[in-house]
Formats: C-alpha cells, sequence, structure tokens
C-alpha cells in the first residue's frame, strides 16, 4: 500500500474507513466454514441430499425382503345327493421362495443402485459446498475491489485539494487543477459503481444461505494466496476413488451386471409352496401344493439379452466417464497451477514495484519536480495492479474450486 502524506490524509482514511464498513467490536464476523454450514443446513439441496441418502437405505432394505404372500378364500353353495344344501369354503396362503442364486445377486443389484443414489446425494453435497465457497470468495473479491475503488478515490481527493491550492499559489496551471477534478469525479464513479456490484454478490450470498444472515454482513477470510504445484497422478487417483460422477457410473454398471446374473439365474424358476384347507360337503381337506414354472419355451432369453446388453452399455459408459473427467482434471490442474502462478508474480513483483513507483512519483511531485499527468499515471498503475492482483486472486479461488469439485471440497493444494 502507497504511504500517506498530507494534511488531508487523515480525514481522508477515516472517511474511506467508514465507507469500508469496518465492524465494530460487538458486530458477528462471518467466516468461510460457518457459511458453508448455514448452506449446508437450510438449502434446499441439502434435503434433496439427505431425501438421496434416505432412498438408498430404503434400497437396500427393500432387496432383503422376501415377496408378500398370497392369500386366497373362496365360498360356494353346493347340494349333496340327499338333496341338503351347504356351503363350501376354501382359503390358501401362497408363499414365493426365490431361487437363493437368484435372489442373492437381486440383492447385489439392490445395493449398487443404492450405491449410486448414494453417490448423487454426495455430488449434491460437494456441488452445494463448493457453491458455497465461490461465493464466498466473490463477496470477498467484490468488496476489497470497493476498498480499493474508496482508496483511489482518497487519493484523487488528496490530489485535487493539493492542485487546487498549489493553483491558487501560482504553482500549478489551471489546466492542472480541472484535470484532478475529472480523476476525483471518475474515482468517484468507478467506486460508486464497485459498490453495487458488492451489493448484488451479497445478496447472491444471502440468497445461497436461505435462512437469514446478519447485517451488516461483516466477512473474516481471504482469498487464496499461491501454493505449490499440484500432483496431477495424486489427483487422479483421489478422482477414481472418491468424485460422486464416477462413483455413481461404476454402481450403476455394477448394478446392471447383477441385474444381468438376475435375468441368467432367472432360467431356474421360483418356488411358490401353498398351504390349503378345503372344507367340502362331504369332507375337510388340509394340504401343501408345490408349482414350479417349467423353462422349456422361453427360458427368459429376452430378458437375459436385454439384461447383457444393458450391462455391456453401463460399463462402457462408466469407463467413458472416468476418461473424460480425467481430462476435465488435467485442464483444472493446469488451471490453478496458472493461476498460482500469477497471484505469485503480482502479489511479490509486480505490486511491490507500483507502489515504490507511486511513492516516487508522489514525492517528485510535491517537491515539483514532476508533472500532473505523471502522477496521475503512477496512481492508475498502482491501482491497476492492485485490481489484477485481486482479480488473480479470485482466478485462483475459482480454479482451486474446479478441481474440488473433481476430487472433493476438502482438497487443499500443497497437503
Amino acid at each position: 500500500m502507497s504511504s500517506m502524506h498530507g494534511p488531508w490524509r487523515p480525514a481522508i482514511t477515516f472517511i474511506a474507513v467508514l465507507g469500508a464498513g469496518v465492524p465494530a467490536p460487538s458486530e458477528p464476523l462471518l467466516d468461510e466454514e460457518s457459511f458453508v454450514r448455514a448452506v449446508l443446513r437450510a438449502h434446499p439441496g441439502a434435503r434433496q441430499s439427505a431425501a438421496l441418502d434416505a432412498a438408498a437405505a430404503a434400497e437396500r432394505r427393500s432387496g432383503r425382503l422376501l415377496p408378500d404372500p398370497a392369500l386366497g378364500f373362496s365360498w360356494a353353495r353346493a347340494r349333496s345327493l340327499d338333496g341338503v344344501r351347504r356351503a363350501e369354503t376354501g382359503w390358501a396362503v401362497t408363499q414365493t421362495i426365490p431361487w437363493p442364486p437368484t435372489f442373492s445377486a437381486g440383492l447385489r443389484a439392490a445395493d449398487r443402485e443404492a450405491d449410486a443414489l448414494s453417490a448423487r446425494g454426495e455430488a449434491t453435497r460437494w456441488e452445494l459446498e463448493i457453491e458455497a465457497r465461490s461465493a464466498f470468495a466473490r463477496l470477498l473479491f467484490a468488496r476489497r475491489a470497493a476498498e480499493i475503488a474508496r482508496e483511489a478515490e482518497a487519493d484523487a481527493l488528496e490530489l485535487r485539494e493539493l492542485t487546487a491550492k498549489r493553483a491558487e499559489l501560482g504553482e500549478s496551471r489551471e489546466v492542472d487543477r480541472i484535470k484532478a477534478e475529472v480523476e476525483w469525479l471518475r474515482q468517484q464513479r468507478t467506486r460508486a459503481s464497485l459498490e453495487r456490484d458488492a451489493e448484488a454478490v451479497e445478496a447472491v450470498l444471502r440468497g445461497l444461505a436461505v435462512e437469514p444472515l446478519p447485517r451488516p454482513l461483516v466477512l473474516d477470510g481471504e482469498l487464496p494466496a499461491a501454493a505449490a504445484p499440484v500432483d496431477v497422478a495424486a489427483l487422479r487417483a483421489r478422482l477414481a476413488a472418491a468424485n460422486p460422477d464416477v462413483r455413481s457410473a461404476q454402481a450403476v454398471s455394477a448394478r446392471d451386471a447383477a441385474l444381468a446374473s438376475v435375468a441368467r439365474r432367472g432360467r431356474v424358476p421360483d418356488l411358490d409352496v401353498t398351504w390349503f384347507r378345503e372344507e367340502e360337503l362331504d369332507k375337510t381337506a388340509n394340504g401343501i401344493e408345490v408349482n414350479v414354472r417349467v423353462p422349456l419355451w422361453n427360458a427368459n432369453r429376452g430378458e437375459i439379452a436385454r439384461a447383457e446388453a444393458a450391462a455391456t452399455l453401463a460399463q462402457a459408459e462408466a469407463q467413458r466417464t472416468l476418461l473424460e473427467l480425467e481430462g476435465t482434471l488435467e485442464g483444472a490442474a493446469r488451471e490453478l497451477d496458472g493461476a498460482s502462478a500469477q497471484v505469485e508474480i503480482l502479489a511479490a513483483r509486480l505490486l511491490p514495484a507500483a507502489e515504490q513507483s507511486l511513492d516516487l512519483a508522489r514525492f517528485a511531485y510535491r517537491e515539483g519536480e514532476t508533472s500532473l499527468l505523471e502522477l496521475l499515471d503512477a496512481q492508475r498503475t498502482f491501482r491497476e495492479t492492485q485490481r489484477e492482483a485481486l482479480s488473480s486472486r479470485l482466478a485462483l479461488a475459482l480454479a482451486l474450486a474446479e478441481v474440488r469439485r473433481l476430487v472433493g471440497p476438502d482438497f487443499e493444494p500443497g497437503r
């Protein structure tokens, strides 16, 4: 940050601080982790994720249940040979007993379907958390950009006052006073525009949280700084093991393979066992009846062919999903490393040089050794470099979000 000089600087700085909304000690701070927890607690996407987890649990339970029994009852009026009319009744309870290998394959299919649903629920949570972190980073950026604009306006106001005084003393031209006035008005316009942008970003943040956030909203946090280059091989391994889209596609492939097994094992029919009681005119009968379907003409050939084709398609889709996400990860890792390098260059080299140039130009102008245009150019260069450094840190935050979208919200470069 450039050094502050001149009798107007304390008052200007005080006004800028008030405009920046520096928190009073009693105002609560909202950090990134607290905001993420609020979003995961109140956003409808969190309920959607919980519903998918509940559906997965229900799928696991349902796969372990036997078919419901069938209950039958009959009633009739009959006449015996001696002419007596009486009622005949009967009832039966039929239970289907699945063929054990078929039941086991169906159980695997249910478990893999549950895995796919769980992966979809986790993907929803990942997306929601990453969206929350990105929104928090954008608000940090918008507020810091507005703060830089207020600092630039304060610089322009100080220069305007200094140039006006020098013009009154005949030490500066009137055109310089007009130029300084125009620069101050330009900075006012820029500051007002960026403050409106910050308000719009804050509205997005509040909408994402759903539940009310404090007013005024005071943030605690910084945009990420440069980090060491990422290990792409480790990221690929993490992608294959943890990415919900990959896990969901693999679970669907395993489910369809299990369903193909169910279809093949379905050649062996299930067993229907019936316990019955019949009360007729001349007798009462209790017994057990066993029914089995004979796979003679159909033998489930059509269902087997469809299930095997679906399993082959799902396996190819799972492999394709992994390959496509690995390619996306390669690009995201390069973007992350490039953004980190830009942050390092701007913060370590360009920004200090621009600040030093501004200090020298300001001192030379006060001593009458340089022109107003050279000082204005130094001020604009410094503020523009500040904005570039800030933009590079936002770009780094968004590049990090894209990598996290693929390998997990808890990923941190350098760990």
